[in-house]
């Protein structure tokens, strides 16, 4: 079971930067083994830079499907597998999605625009716009084709692995039969690949594309609602949006947590760990380490350098990280020209997961 330790700065038993957590269950979830909370910045870069002595393996407990997903694989395998999806994930492939993003962002700000103002003038930006346009940017890149386009919502769910990996072959196969511009089609067509890593790459792109982007892309949204004189300074170009990116994934990251397990016994900032334990990257933390980050609580949309975690480190730094950035680069600069303010209409709900920093509803003025 992997440990999902409260989502906040500094957790509540803490006193060091490596301190040991109990796991003592809720009404809907069982005791833990307890885990090793990694909440400083250094701390967290040598943890997720050292698979070796740190690795992605899940433990006895986890779900049989999650050791055949790349992100739970250590080098080398995960290091030949990372090298074939990168080479199809090409910065020219990515580069051709820029305006069919910038269309879709535009056609879904306008239409949910539309149709609040022909009513009580509220739109949620989550539900209508950030979560349709991150799916439908991820079914573009992996070519799922449009009549299997409705399982897309289905795959946020408690079963979204199991149904993920469950389509991933039929994918696999569609494309080999109709071949065209994006990733599946790529890599059903590269003969090292075996069935077997076809069928753990699909899956994992999926995961980690969809999930995280529809998280990141909202989250960012509902900082800038919060803060009016940084989507001032945005609106006006007195700053630069690329680093206001930077600045809105270290604040919203979309991974609270990063899970490794000790392969080794060894020490972290003074603490013994031993084989076997479960050791757990806080995000939020490790971005807010005043150590690496000048008055870290401050959105600072100018901030530079910017070293933060949300996209990784190591070898499981993002695989589609560029892809990623342009995402919220054409979706912020629709929203930017669309809404002269951006003013929040009610509460931003979260999602509710201790893992994932997802937002379920960002309700905002049409204007």
């Amino acid at each position: 079971m992997i440990p999902t330790p409260p989502p906040r700065h500094r957790l509540p038993h803490a006193p060091a930067p490596v301190s040991w957590q109990d796991e003592p269950g809720t009404p809907d979830r069982p005791p833990g083994p307890g885990f090793w909370a990694v909440t400083r910045h250094a701390d967290a870069l040598r943890v997720l830079q050292d698979p070796a002595t740190y690795s992605s393996l899940p433990g006895p407990g986890e779900l049989p499907l999650l050791r055949r997903l790349l992100s739970h694989q250590d080098p080398p395998q995960h290091t030949r597998l990372r090298d074939h999806a990168a080479r199809a994930l090409t910065a020219e492939r990515v580069q051709r999605f820029t305006e069919t993003a910038r269309g879709r962002a535009r056609t879904l700000l306008t239409r949910a625009l539309d149709t609040a103002r022909a009513t009580d003038g509220v739109l949620d930006l989550a539900t209508t716009v950030s979560d349709p346009y991150t799916a439908l940017n991820l079914a573009d890149l992996l070519g799922i084709p449009h009549a299997d386009r409705r399982r897309l919502p289905g795959w946020r769910g408690p079963h979204a692995l199991d149904d993920m990996a469950g389509y991933a072959p039929h994918l696999i196969v569609h494309r080999r039969r109709y071949p065209d511009d994006d990733l599946t089609t790529v890599l059903a067509h590269n003969a090292r690949l075996t069935s077997d890593e076809l069928e753990m790459l699909v899956p994992l792109l999926l995961t980690t594309g969809l999930a995280p982007m529809h998280d990141a892309a909202a989250g960012g949204l509902a900082l800038l609602a919060e803060h009016p004189e940084a989507y001032r300074e945005l609106r006006e170009g007195t700053a630069e949006l690329d680093s206001a990116i930077e600045e809105l994934l270290r604040l919203h990251p979309p991974l609270l947590t990063l899970h490794r397990t000790a392969a080794a016994d060894t020490e972290l900032s003074g603490r013994r760990i031993r084989r076997g334990d479960n050791v757990v990257v806080c995000l939020p933390a490790a971005h807010h380490d005043d150590q690496v980050f000048t008055d870290p609580d401050r959105l600072d949309v100018a901030r530079t350098p910017n070293p933060h975690l949300s996209l990784g480190a190591g070898p499981h730094l993002c695989l589609g990280a560029d892809f990623a950035r342009l995402q919220l680069r054409a979706l912020y600069e629709e929203v930017l020209r669309a809404l002269p303010e951006l003013r929040l209409a009610g509460p931003v709900l979260s999602s509710g997961s201790g893992v994932t920093n997802g937002v379920a509803s960002l309700p905002v003025r049409a204007g």
